[in-house]
């Protein structure tokens, strides 16, 4: 169990990711001493954060001691060794770190500001505020473990997508070995322009469901027509991006009149 320092009154996104990073992919349990700017003496710490005047990368990461651009939160991201494993993660530090150092600001709903908002009215109360800053690293763990099972997830989904096969034959349609919300990185229409959409069947709902894929990552424009309503489905959205059949064979049915192979 590590205990680490960092300090105490009003809190930023730095410290705050800093903290959250360790929680989640170092120790879950570590325990956090919020102490005075003033505070010298750190032995009994394991590591010091954006406090103490020091960056040394194993204790110390005062990044206001550090050059490289980073804050306290970029200094320990790197200190983790992750940043090409996630991404995603990678590029919410460089906001962070960007809006800390003074190099652009985050917006009024970006993260850092929305961290700075879970600074209590009583900064000076320091009972209140650790409370205060308990919460603030809960939700900045919450942000990043999304961000974490996300990328863990789109690595599955490249298995899955690679596993999986056209439906009843139909080059345009791709049924999939068992559903991942993350499909669309795989088949969309820059990728995979000829295939329209993908079926998979929905265990637990008893059913079987399709979505048209888009035209590209993130869009919402399709690269299919839209499906049309049908009164043997279950259920077809108005968009006509997503349909429900009761089993396989309304499904083909369905689709052989909305996409021809």
């Amino acid at each position: 169990m590590r205990v680490v320092a960092t300090h105490n009154k009003i809190f930023h996104a730095d410290e705050v990711s800093a903290v959250a990073l360790l929680k989640i992919f170092v120790d879950e349990n570590i325990i956090i001493k919020r102490v005075d700017h003033n505070t010298t003496d750190f032995k009994k710490y394991d590591m010091v954060i954006d406090i103490g005047k020091k960056f040394d990368g194993v204790k110390f990461f005062d990044h206001h001691q550090n050059r490289g651009g980073k804050s306290s939160a970029g200094l320990i991201w790197e200190y983790v060794d992750l940043e090409k494993s996630y991404p995603r993660i990678s590029k919410l530090i460089r906001m962070i770190d960007a809006h800390d150092v003074g190099e652009i600001k985050a917006k009024a709903f970006e993260y850092p500001a929305l961290i700075q908002c879970f600074n209590s009215k009583s900064i000076y109360d320091e009972v209140v505020q650790d409370v205060a800053f308990s919460r603030a690293v809960d939700f900045a763990m919450t942000v990043f473990c999304s961000l974490k099972d996300a990328q863990d997830e789109l690595e599955k989904a490249k298995d899955i997508v690679a596993s999986s096969y056209y439906f009843e034959n139909n080059p345009k349609i791709i049924e999939l070995e068992s559903f991942t919300p993350h499909w669309s990185s795989y088949i969309n229409g820059e990728l995979t322009p000829n295939v329209k959409a993908v079926v998979w069947q929905d265990v637990d709902d008893d059913n079987y469901k399709v979505k048209i894929a888009p035209k590209r990552l993130g869009s919402f424009e399709l690269n299919s027509k839209p499906l049309k309503q049908d009164s043997t489905m279950e259920f077809v959205h108005s968009a006509g991006f997503f349909a429900v059949a009761k089993n396989k064979e309304v499904m083909l049915q369905y689709l052989e009149k909305n996409i021809k192979g």
